[in-house]
């Protein structure tokens, strides 16, 4: 190249400006998701394929920022600064684990939105089909096997020390189902939570990824692949409703009522009923086959509602105390003997990093909502839908690293998508 030219394709290609990005790393987060948690190495798995991203990433040299990009970073760079809270080893340890999924989650982002040329949306869409897929099997299984938990290999290798941490246990011994036996139950209530900790969580996950997967079923062409996965999605209403979960419920009926009226503003009337008419159906099932009955004679023996309430109350003020950067983690009251920050991921957002984490984390959602909002096709309908049924039910259910990698990648598919548009 001569002196002072501008470079030509050739030389930004050798040089790898223009080097397209592989695919790989991204999907095997999505596509290896059961073997991670077979393996027991689901919590290195993100930081570690992040890593390979970042480095590509770099490589290239020439990066986009679609809308929202920008607000995750500031997020992100806002939840380190929170590190002036930290006060003590073991609380350092909790806040850069949380704080290695969230960086973690930003690259794949960032790596989505640049990678257009390799990763299509369709491919993400059917690697959360894999999620789901491991959701429901295992869910399935967790009522037959409940008192089941699974030894993987890493369990094999850590000391005792680090097998005493609840964490660390149930992601190396995962057990399938939580079986709570509360005073006053006649018999023991069997939830599936494989491949999370928690039932909530296994709520969560169920309620976010399914409407994705029907979206993915729609999208079939081979009729027996079709039959197949429209078997298990009425296969996996069983393990949904042995969980008795009412905030996994209230999400779905919030993403269906979201995407109806999107379909009546949008001029589609006939769809729009269609999904008034499913709404009014489930709610006619989940009734039938008692799970309202199941969920009531639950409540009648573990009110958790009340609880919620002063927890919510405690956490107020324990924030009121340090309101702009937060506790860095949730952190124990031993007054009520609960952890404050963890019945809901809001709360877990203000507890920790204050009132501008979570305005932060607000504006991100609401920033790639409305970028998106022009979007009229039952792909951006889908994932405007899980923007608004996230900001709802964050505030009394969790987001645990899988369910906020799926939050963000469905974000960024979004705004790639919005940015796309914009430039043609």
């Amino acid at each position: 190249m001569r002196p002072g030219a501008l470079p030509s394709s050739a030389d930004r290609e050798r040089t790898g400006q223009d080097a397209t990005l592989p695919a790989w790393p991204l999907l095997a987060l999505l596509y290896c998701f059961p073997l991670f948690w077979i393996t027991g190495t689901s919590l290195f798995a993100p930081v570690t394929l992040a890593g390979i991203m970042a480095v590509f990433l770099t490589v290239r040299g020439r990066l986009r920022a679609t809308p929202g990009v920008f607000v995750w970073f500031a997020f992100l760079l806002w939840v380190c600064t929170c590190v002036v809270s930290v006060t003590g080893f073991m609380q350092f340890v909790g806040f850069a684990q949380r704080t290695g999924d969230l960086v973690a989650i930003g690259i794949a982002l960032l790596y989505y939105v640049n990678a257009k040329e390799t990763i299509r949306p369709q491919q993400i869409i059917a690697g959360f089909t894999v999620i789901w897929l491991t959701v429901v099997v295992l869910g399935a299984l967790a009522t037959v096997l409940p008192d089941l938990r699974i030894t993987t290999p890493l369990a094999q290798l850590l000391p005792g020390s680090l097998l005493n941490n609840e964490l660390v246990r149930e992601l190396v011994q995962p057990r399938l189902a939580e079986v709570q036996e509360p005073w006053g139950a006649e018999e023991p209530f069997v939830r599936p939570a494989a491949p999370f900790p928690y039932t909530n969580s296994w709520g969560m996950a169920y309620a976010m990824l399914t409407p994705i997967v029907v979206l993915h079923w729609l999208q079939l062409r081979s009729r027996v692949a079709r039959l197949a996965l429209g078997a298990v999605i009425l296969g996996s209403l069983y393990p949904a409703a042995q969980t008795s979960n009412r905030g996994m419920m209230i999400a779905l009926a919030v993403f269906a009522l979201y995407v109806g009226i999107r379909f009546f503003i949008a001029g589609s009337i006939r769809a729009g009923v269609l999904v008034l008419v499913v709404i009014s159906a489930a709610a006619t099932g989940l009734a039938v086959t008692g799970v309202f009955e199941a969920i009531a004679s639950r409540q009648e023996v573990s009110d958790t509602t009340s609880g919620r309430g002063s927890i919510y109350v405690a956490t107020i003020d324990k924030v009121l105390q340090s309101p702009l950067v937060g506790w860095a983690t949730p952190g124990m009251d031993p007054t009520i003997g609960v952890a404050l920050g963890t019945q809901g991921y809001a709360w877990t957002l203000m507890y920790s990093y204050g009132f501008v984490g979570l305005i932060i984390f607000f504006a991100f959602i609401s920033r790639v909502f409305l970028a998106a909002w022009s979007e009229r096709d039952p792909t951006a309908y889908v994932m405007q839908g899980l923007m608004v049924t996230v900001a709802v039910t964050i505030w009394f259910y969790g987001l645990g690293a899988t369910q906020c990698l799926i939050l963000v990648l469905c974000a960024g598919i979004l705004s790639r998508s919005s940015a796309d548009r914009g430039t043609r």
